[in-house]
């Protein structure tokens, strides 16, 4: 593939390379770096492209993998000291053992593997559905949904072992 025609299919497909980076990634700013490193291994593997159908197929993997790869990278963390407690007790030690629960919590979501803390974010933090998920990762609904329960059993072994 030369440079104009590859210049001419970068250009149909930019706009929904977007789209799917958007989709995983949901930051336009982050979405254009996918895009742009996507193009660079594209470019570099022009002469195994033979047309235009192969380098969509080939785009939307590139992406799709860009996008999961930034996705893995991401650290689930929160500042506690920028937190605040759902609760407004008046008793003192009440307030004193939500907070202690609260860091238990944010220390068994630290201990988890970066996959169980990005499922638990994808499922509860940002609502996606398990159909989403999968979509995402490249696997079934099943297996995500199990994926999802064995990180939540993990989180809660966690917990229980850092109460006693």
């Amino acid at each position: 593939m030369e440079l104009q025609e590859f210049t001419e299919n970068a250009q149909k497909l930019r706009m929904h390379m977007h789209q799917q980076a958007m989709h995983y990634l949901g930051s336009s700013e982050d979405s254009d770096d996918v895009v742009q490193e996507a193009f660079i291994k594209l470019w570099l593997k022009r002469k195994d492209i033979g047309d235009f159908a192969k380098m969509r197929n080939l785009a939307s993997i590139v992406v799709r993998n860009i996008s999961l790869n930034m996705v893995r990278n991401r650290r689930f963390t929160t500042d506690i000291d920028n937190c605040t407690l759902m609760t407004n007790h008046s008793d003192a030690h009440k307030q004193l053992e939500e907070k202690e629960n609260h860091q238990r919590l944010q220390d068994a979501i630290t201990s988890l593997t970066d996959k169980q803390r990005a499922l638990i974010r994808m499922r509860n933090v940002e609502n996606l559905s398990y159909a989403e998920i999968a979509k995402m990762l490249g696997t079934s609904e099943s297996s995500v949904r199990a994926m999802i329960c064995k990180a939540r059993a993990a989180l809660i072994n966690k917990m229980q072992k850092s109460i006693c």
